[in-house]
């Protein structure tokens, strides 16, 4: 919400001055009626904007919803791929030492041998 009231902040004024001449200032009785018109024909102009906002909040939310869906099944398929490879991590480590167990054997061995 901030970020919006930020950017909106320096407009406001501008706005106010831009809304002022829709409506009647005029203080007479007769303007009354024009008044009470001119507050009607607003107000029903903020009732459909207020409706399309809606409108359109609701798609977004519904369209976050979806983004929000999609991110979370991809975060869970990212968890298991990461499972797998640290199992696969996991056996190569005890891979690795098998071989390197092997290696000092046969580097044992064949001192041995050229020793005698």
């Amino acid at each position: 919400m901030a970020s919006w009231f930020t950017v909106m902040a320096p407009l406001l004024p501008e706005l106010i001055r831009a809304a002022r001449p829709m409506f009647t200032r005029n203080a007479e009785p007769s303007q009354v009626p024009k008044q009470i018109g001119e507050l009607q024909d607003a107000v029903l102009h903020n009732d459909q904007a207020i409706k399309t906002l809606a409108a359109e909040m609701e798609q977004t939310l519904a369209t976050l919803t979806r983004a929000s869906q999609e991110l979370e099944t991809t975060i869970a398929g990212l968890r298991h791929r990461q499972e797998l490879l640290e199992r696969r991590l996991h056996r190569a480590h005890a891979g690795m030492a098998v071989a390197i167990a092997v290696a000092l054997l046969a580097f044992a061995v064949a001192a041995y041998a050229l020793t005698r």
